[in-house]
Parts: structure tokens; C-alpha cells; sequence
């Protein structure tokens, strides 16, 4: 009769004996998985990025793993390099029939440089800066900054020794202030009392406003203007002819201050800023009679600028502006804008109808305006 060997028959020390041995070979099993079977893990979501090397033309992005967010600064936009500018005076925006001529003109070019679907800037966004003199009131001011201008306070540079032609002109000299702007490259300056009929961006890019070096110092140049601060390496002034200067007012031997048949009306100009052609202006103004001061800033601009100087200015190519005796039909045609007192009687039927038409844009505009 056979025996069967079970729990009950081992003694005390048989069952422990048991016990470990069974723990034994346990441990054993688990670290043998282990050497053989990679761990269960789990992973999280985990972004990650992959470089790629200089000579990668792409870059890998693990799969299943999500695109990583990265959160950049954003550029600030570029600073423009060009910009249209203008002046307003208290003391010039006196017409005697109509009130705030000047003001009302120099809306109607924030309108035609800003906004308008015909004569606004193509290219981006050039800014349009607003000189204005200290008896300009706050409220115009105002008005000029909501509707989109850039005003900015000029400092009036008249001398005692500076008489003008007429009392309007008495703080002309302001414009000067248009060469410490030197955040930019060029300004395209014209008077309020403009027009604008087709875009005028492409004149920046224009070759007769390329900037220009200034003529080394030498023997016969500059021999009656008796420089006493340094001049910049290149400067930037391009404008029009005044031809009823030119014929009515012949510069008188002895005291030139233009040479014949070359002088630019400061009316429409494109310059370059510069803080040494500034002072270079105001070394000017500090010495009396230096220059027929009549026209103030305009003689002081050509008498710096003769064309047989270091730094002459040049004409503009054609078709920019025009200052006509009387506006017509074909200046419409011909020309980018004009330097005209627009709100004065016009003969011409189509071009008193297309300033009136235009004005009539403007305050249509600016009345539903919301900023």
C-alpha cells in the first residue's frame, strides 16, 4: 500500500523548509522577466524638438509626440524710412475770406496721403508729419493727431534781422525743423496749400532724389559763403523751378544769393534730415545779411544750395508738382499735384469741379471717422 507524501505529514522544520525555497525560486522567476522583457511604461505627451543640422534642409518632429508651442516676440514693425510732411502756422492761416484755410488744407492732405482710394500711398504705409508753431491751437492739433497726421511742435527760428516779404511769413523759418527729423531717410515736403492728384510714393525711389556726396572742399567753391561748421558727408535737396523768381527777381551783382535761372521754390521739396545741415542753416540765420532774407526760409535754401556750391540742389523729374498762375484742365492731366490755393475762385469748370468734388470726400470722410 503506497503512502502519499502531503502538508500535513511534514514536520515543523520540512514546512519551512518549503517556504523558502518557494520564495527562492520566486525572486529567481521575476529577475529572469526582467533580464528578457523591457518594462510596461507609460509616456506622457511630451513635447520635444529636433534640430536640424546646418546641412538638414528640414526637420523631424517625433511622431506621436505633440508640436511644440513656442511663443515668440513679436517684431515691432519696421521704422518707415520715408515720409510726407507740411507746416501750419497761426500766423500764415490768415485768408481773408475763408476761415482755417490752412487748417482745412492740411486735413484735405492727411485725407489725400492717408486715405484716399485715388492719391494715397501704394507701396505701405508712409507717415504724414504735421509741423506746427507754437499759436497753432490745441484743438487743431488734436483734430490733425485723430485723423491720423503726426503733429509735431516746431520751434520758430526767427532773427531780428529777418523781415519777410509779408507778416504770414513771419515763422517760414519752422521748416527747417524738417532736417533734425533724422529717423528718416527722406521727407517729401510740400505747403498746405496743395493738391494731390495721383499717388506720390514712387518719388522716394525716384533717381533725382538719390542722395548725393557733397563736393570736397576746394579752391573756388563756396568762395563768398564762408563756412564755419562742417558739412555732412551727403545731403538731399531736390525741388522745382521758381520760374517767376527766375524773370521778376534776377539775383543783383555783388550779392547773389542764387545763381541765374536756378531757383528752387520751397514750396515742394524732398530732402534728406541731418543735424549738421541744420546747424549748418542756423549758422546761416546767426549772421545778418548774409542772404536777401525776404523770401525767408526759400532764399536760405537756395543761397545754401547754390547750384556752383558744395551742395547743390537739383530738379525734380518732371511732373511732381506745379504751381500754375491759373489751374486747368490739363494740370489735372499733366502733373502728380499742385501748389495752388484751391479754396480761391477757380475759372477752370473741370478743376474747380474736381477740388470741390474732392473736398467734399474729405469731410464725408472724417465725419464718419471712428477711431
Amino acid at each position: 500500500m503506497s503512502r502519499t507524501l502531503g502538508w500535513k505529514s511534514l514536520s515543523r522544520v520540512g514546512k519551512f523548509v518549503v517556504l523558502v525555497a518557494g520564495t527562492a525560486l520566486a525572486l529567481a522567476l521575476t529577475q529572469g522577466i526582467a533580464s528578457i522583457s523591457p518594462p510596461i511604461a507609460f509616456h506622457l505627451d511630451t513635447p520635444s524638438i529636433t534640430h536640424a543640422s546646418p546641412q538638414s534642409s528640414s526637420s523631424t518632429t517625433p511622431i506621436n509626440t505633440a508640436s511644440p508651442i513656442v511663443t515668440e516676440p513679436v517684431d515691432a514693425s519696421p521704422k518707415p524710412k520715408y515720409a510726407f510732411a507740411t507746416i501750419i502756422t497761426g500766423e500764415g492761416d490768415a485768408e481773408t475770406e475763408v476761415k482755417d484755410a490752412y487748417f482745412t488744407a492740411t486735413r484735405l492732405l492727411t485725407y489725400q496721403l492717408l486715405y484716399s482710394p485715388q492719391t494715397k500711398s501704394r507701396a505701405s504705409h508712409i507717415p504724414f508729419l504735421v509741423l506746427v508753431t507754437k499759436d497753432i491751437p490745441q484743438e487743431q492739433r488734436d483734430i490733425l493727431s485723430k485723423e491720423g497726421a503726426t503733429v509735431i511742435p516746431a520751434e520758430t527760428l526767427e532773427r531780428e534781422w529777418i523781415h519777410p516779404k509779408w507778416s504770414r511769413w513771419v515763422d517760414v523759418l519752422a521748416k527747417l525743423n524738417l532736417w533734425r527729423l533724422t529717423e528718416f531717410e527722406k521727407i517729401a515736403f510740400m505747403d498746405a496749400d496743395s493738391i494731390i492728384l495721383h499717388p506720390l510714393d514712387d518719388i522716394f525711389t525716384d533717381p533725382t532724389t538719390d542722395i548725393q556726396q557733397t563736393a570736397p572742399d576746394r579752391e573756388g567753391v563756396d568762395g563768398n559763403m564762408n563756412i564755419t561748421v562742417p558739412l555732412p558727408e551727403t545731403y538731399l535737396l531736390s525741388g522745382i523751378h521758381d520760374r517767376w523768381v527766375e524773370m521778376a527777381l534776377p539775383p543783383v551783382p555783388g550779392k547773389e544769393f542764387y545763381v541765374v535761372n536756378n531757383y528752387m521754390n520751397a514750396g515742394f521739396f524732398v530732402c534728406s534730415p541731418s543735424e549738421l545741415l541744420f546747424d549748418y542753416y542756423v549758422s546761416l540765420l546767426d549772421t545778418p545779411d548774409r542772404f536777401d532774407a525776404s523770401y525767408p526760409e526759400q532764399n536760405l535754401l537756395n543761397f545754401a544750395h547754390k547750384t556752383d556750391s558744395r551742395m547743390p540742389w537739383r530738379e525734380l523729374g518732371p511732373g511732381w508738382n506745379h504751381k500754375p498762375i491759373a489751374v486747368s484742365k490739363d494740370d489735372l492731366d499733366n502733373f502728380k499735384s499742385l501748389h495752388q490755393k484751391w479754396w480761391r475762385p477757380i475759372a477752370d469748370k473741370d478743376a474747380a469741379e474736381y477740388i470741390r468734388n474732392t473736398v467734399q470726400e474729405m469731410e464725408d470722410f472724417f465725419q464718419h471717422w471712428t477711431i
